[in-house]
């Protein structure tokens, strides 16, 4: 109960400082592992992460809303895995319609011992975005249910 509060400030808007992708023994889902900088508006960023198989089609996907957290960890089971094959772990951070940065972290479906892998995320660190702030292009199907064509 003696220790301070500490309140985070954000001094620019979140970015990915490092992201991993490592597939599980059976090759059928992967560990995603992505780190921010620090997030202290509210609300927090949407984060979308698309996993492309080696045909470039889409293995897996899932979209975090208001993402209040600096580090998210989850599991994504992937669709028709093949094992061997080059993957990339798509990443898109963006809020109120601007994007913030995205990443992409290309891995093999081969299963990597959890010691080798804590040792290779030690050593990525991003220091900048990877893309500007910019505003998202308008969806032209969303312009059209919104009457804004």
């Amino acid at each position: 109960m003696n220790d301070p509060v500490q309140f985070v400030i954000e001094e620019e808007p979140p970015r990915f400082l490092r992201a991993q992708a490592l597939p599980y023994p059976e090759l059928k889902r992967v560990w995603a592992r992505v780190e921010l900088t620090p997030i202290a508006s509210r609300p927090g960023p949407e984060l979308e992460m698309v996993i492309l198989g080696p045909d470039n089609r889409e293995a897996a996907a899932m979209v975090m809303v208001d993402v209040q957290h600096s580090y998210v960890s989850l599991t994504m089971h992937l669709k028709r895995p093949l094992p061997g094959q080059s993957y990339a772990l798509l990443l898109r951070l963006t809020r109120d319609d601007h994007l913030l940065d995205q990443r992409a972290v290309p891995f093999d479906l081969v299963f990597v011992e959890r010691d080798e892998a804590k040792a290779e995320a030690e050593t990525l660190n991003w220091t900048e975005r990877a893309t500007p702030v910019t505003p998202l292009p308008t969806d032209p199907a969303l312009a059209s249910i919104n009457g804004a064509e």
